[in-house]
């Protein structure tokens, strides 16, 4: 069994062979309620459509950089994306749930509030089918965004600048997420490989004046090749669709510097969707204290930077068995770059790892892994949702 809304993720496990694919995309009603603090979501609904229908009420919820993705899956599995700085994780902004279990009960998380805490980190598909979300909403903030793109074989400059800058001054408005990328990749008309910027600054105050203040002092990090930053809203602004065959692989570090800038330089993306997708991830949220607030299981509350290897070919390409080969190897230079220099990080991404790869203990605690193995023999003994990313709780 397994369950489908946006069917991103990299390693297949929201597809399966010889079992039951429960596609959830027809579920995407959206109730917001009449406080206009929170929205009650269908389990399928896709994040664009959730923030243009929140826009049109002139609200808004954290998302992340795909419009695409399916926000239920992506909410309960962390919720990385431009806002954590300013608004928290997209675990932060989940307050009820409605989920059907492998026998057929249907669980409202006000009356279990410990399944509550393991939704909120351990993805929509590991206890049973999230039918549907509660989550909070806030006004639409004034966001200035857009591409900032240098060369890539500046990247090792550009860390080195971005890094000395943020170390003394990391606005939470500012993502400070990034992309290392083909020239054919942007709609920038460049040339050569690129290191940009998915410039985002969320302005809850409706202030941007300190954006564009910010702006300029990035500009001087390099030679610049494109800037396209302008006033624009949640609703537009993000990537869209860029599907291919893809082999994928991430780590975590603690920074952008010389070190992983000089890797990028050296191994220039090889097809139009080969990429390097980067979260970076700081302000109140990644605390220890933050986690304990909000009542969840994601472990990922410290500051850190996902680095995911996209290794992608042509977009809407048939399976191109020596693109992929060459993407595939792409992507296993990067890693092992990483790995010799010493940058990885222990703790990692369970949606970011192939299923064979994800050791619960990387991801979670031992008091929080025992937690949620009992929670998986109550409420699903037989293990029928396997296919979660981390698919080892309760039968280990």
């Amino acid at each position: 069994m397994a369950v489908r809304s946006g069917g991103h993720d990299f390693f297949g496990r929201s597809l399966t062979a010889d079992g039951i694919l429960l596609d959830m995309r027809r579920m995407k009603t959206v109730s917001i309620a009449s406080h206009r603090a929170s929205v009650r979501v269908g389990g399928g609904i896709i994040a664009g459509d959730l923030q243009e229908e929140l826009d049109r009420h002139g609200l808004f919820t954290p998302t992340g950089q795909s419009k695409t993705v399916g926000y239920v899956s992506w909410a309960c599995g962390g919720g990385y994306g431009f806002y954590v700085g300013s608004y928290g994780f997209g675990v932060d902004q989940i307050l009820e749930a409605k989920v059907v279990t492998a026998s057929g009960t249907v669980i409202d998380t006000r009356e279990d509030e410990e399944l509550l805490w393991a939704l909120r980190g351990t993805g929509a598909g590991t206890f049973g089918v999230v039918t549907e979300l509660t989550v909070k909403v806030y006004p639409v903030p004034k966001l200035y965004a857009g591409y900032l793109a240098f060369p890539l074989s500046e990247a090792a400059a550009v860390f080195d600048g971005f890094q000395k800058l943020v170390t003394t001054d990391f606005p939470d408005e500012f993502s400070g997420d990034a992309l290392v990328a083909h020239p054919d990749m942007l709609p920038l008309g460049l040339s050569e490989p690129c290191f940009a910027f998915l410039w985002c600054w969320a302005a809850r105050n409706g202030n941007l004046e300190p954006a564009k203040g910010f702006l300029r002092r990035m500009t001087v990090l390099g030679k610049v090749l494109a800037n396209t930053v302008e006033e624009t809203s949640p609703a537009v602004y993000g990537v869209g669709d860029s599907s291919s065959p893809t082999f994928f692989r991430s780590v975590n570090i603690q920074q952008l510097d010389a070190n992983i800038g000089t890797i990028f330089a050296q191994h220039s993306p090889v097809h139009p969707l080969s990429a390097v997708i980067i979260h970076n991830n700081h302000g109140p949220s990644v605390g220890d204290e933050h986690r304990d607030a909000v009542n969840c299981c994601f472990a990922n509350r410290f500051p850190h930077i996902i680095l995911g290897f996209h290794g992608g070919t042509y977009c809407g390409a048939a399976s191109n068995t020596t693109a992929l080969h060459e993407a595939r190897d792409w992507v296993e230079r990067l890693k092992e770059e990483a790995d010799k220099k010493g940058l990885a990080l222990t703790k990692r991404f369970p949606s970011f790892c192939p299923p064979e790869e994800v050791n619960p203990l990387q991801c979670f605690n031992q008091q929080t892994l025992e937690r949620l193995e009992s929670l998986k023999r109550r409420t699903d003994p037989s293990n029928r949702f396997h296919g979660g990313i981390c698919r080892d709780f309760g039968v280990m």
